[in-house]
């Protein structure tokens, strides 16, 4: 597995798709529960979202993902979020993402569309 990361709009699902075939899950609409199926796994901080709205352990789920490519928006960067679910949020998203990370062969930082290996 190889993890993707960056900010939101640095071009990252189009720089993995540059570089990996396969079918992508977009992690805004498609079912969780089919995720197994797919090659590539975008949007990871908005499963981590919706995993927690539907009552399920993100850290869990994570450790059981094996795609080829996972793709997901840095979150903890910027702004403190003042309510608790979003701190919440903000705190799981990142332990998912280095759940992922340390599961990965290696780790890509996307900024501007260019990609910078970190691991």
């Amino acid at each position: 597995m190889i993890l993707y990361t960056g900010g939101y709009g640095q071009g990252k699902l189009s720089y993995v798709l540059k570089r990996h075939k396969g079918n992508v899950f977009d992690g805004t609409k498609d079912d969780i529960e089919k995720i197994d199926g797919y090659d590539i796994i975008n949007r990871y901080d908005i499963i981590v979202k919706r995993l927690m709205a539907q009552g399920k352990d993100a850290l869990a789920f994570t450790k059981k993902i094996n795609a080829a490519a996972v793709i997901g928006n840095e979150v903890g960067c910027g702004i403190v979020p003042v309510n608790k679910e979003d701190i919440i949020y903000r705190e799981t998203v990142g332990r998912c993402m280095c759940i992922l990370a340390e599961k990965s062969q290696s780790v890509v930082r996307i900024i501007c569309g260019i990609g910078q290996v970190i691991k």
